[in-house]
């Protein structure tokens, strides 16, 4: 529970202290009024008690109860108006002239102003220690309470007529929703702010991670192979080294023997890469490997194709060397 500063503690009674002398001030004005109007003290005193006292009373009661942490009852609520309005209209019968009316009628209303502003400050000092506000949960509950009593008579009630009426009014209620609701509006608040870190985290991301840490590229499309190179994607575990030309002959004299290939996962770079090679019967260029891989979906950076093309080569020692010129 929050607790309350010196200077917070300070400015709440130079506010406090105003108000109260605005009440009394008003209060002191009704007898005066009165006196000057009955000619008796007593009569007087009770015009002032009946108005500005029981107002007072109002004011006290919903303070007390705001300090408790609970909702003011209905008819305090409607007290804090009710009694300076009747005040006001025992002073327009009080006057004697239309201009002395005026001014008995708007003397009341300084008490009213008062309980309504000390009450305003007690509750608003509750919502700050206690992070709750009483009042506003008391409005929701009573709005969704009329929203959920409407729906349904929207949906079961016999007459049309009816039914489109509660239909209209559910909306219209919950337009009303939340208002001046401080703990649902730093709910969203913390809501959007989340969804605002999490966008600028995936674009930073996006921005400062390297490439290989990037997510998967957009796959482009495939680079047609020409017509006389074509041949059809072998998928067997063995594979032959290709016939090499004269000037390797030479240097192997060796015949070409069955070697085992490595068994790759289909989906890999390298099962990408190598079946590539194997397609073209010989080395792929690097701009063949980067569009291979972006056409089966996978990081297609140069410098991840040079990485599988010198894996592939190590792993296949059998596989034809680049194109002759």
């Amino acid at each position: 529970m929050k607790k309350l500063s010196g200077g917070q503690i300070a400015v709440l009674i130079l506010t406090t202290v105003p108000m109260i002398a605005v009440g009394i001030a008003g209060a002191i004005g009704t007898y005066a009024n009165a006196t000057s109007v009955l000619h008796r003290k007593e009569t007087a005193l009770g015009v002032v008690a009946a108005g500005e006292g029981a107002t007072l009373v109002a004011g006290l009661v919903m303070i007390v109860v705001t300090m408790l942490g609970q909702t003011a009852p209905t008819t305090i609520r409607a007290a804090l108006w009710l009694l300076p309005a009747a005040a006001s209209v025992m002073g327009l019968a009080l006057a004697p002239t239309a201009a002395e009316a005026v001014v008995f009628a708007l003397t009341p209303l300084a008490m009213t102003a008062s309980a309504e502003g000390i009450s305003l400050l007690a509750r608003r000092i509750v919502v700050h220690r206690t992070g709750v506000d009483v009042e506003a949960q008391r409005r929701n509950a009573t709005i969704l309470r009329r929203i959920a009593y409407h729906r349904a008579r929207a949906e079961r009630h016999p007459w049309k007529k009816v039914r489109k009426l509660s239909e209209l009014l559910a909306w219209r209620l919950m337009a009303k929703l939340g208002h001046s609701d401080a703990t649902l509006g730093s709910a969203l608040t913390d809501v959007q702010n989340t969804r605002i870190v999490d966008g600028a985290n995936i674009a930073l991301a996006a921005m400062l991670s390297s490439a290989t840490d990037l997510p998967a590229a957009t796959a482009r499309p495939a680079v047609a192979a020409s017509p006389a190179t074509a041949k059809p994607a072998r998928h067997t575990v063995t594979a032959k080294t290709a016939t090499p030309p004269d000037a390797e002959a030479i240097a192997t004299p060796e015949t070409a023997t069955e070697q085992t290939v490595p068994v790759y996962e289909p989906g890999t770079p390298q099962y990408v890469v190598r079946e590539l090679w194997l397609r073209l019967n010989h080395q792929p260029g690097q701009s063949a490997i980067v569009d291979a891989l972006g056409a089966a979906g996978l990081a297609n950076s140069e410098q991840q194709a040079r990485k599988i093309r010198s894996q592939v080569r190590r792993d296949n020692p059998g596989l034809p060397g680049p194109r002759a010129a």
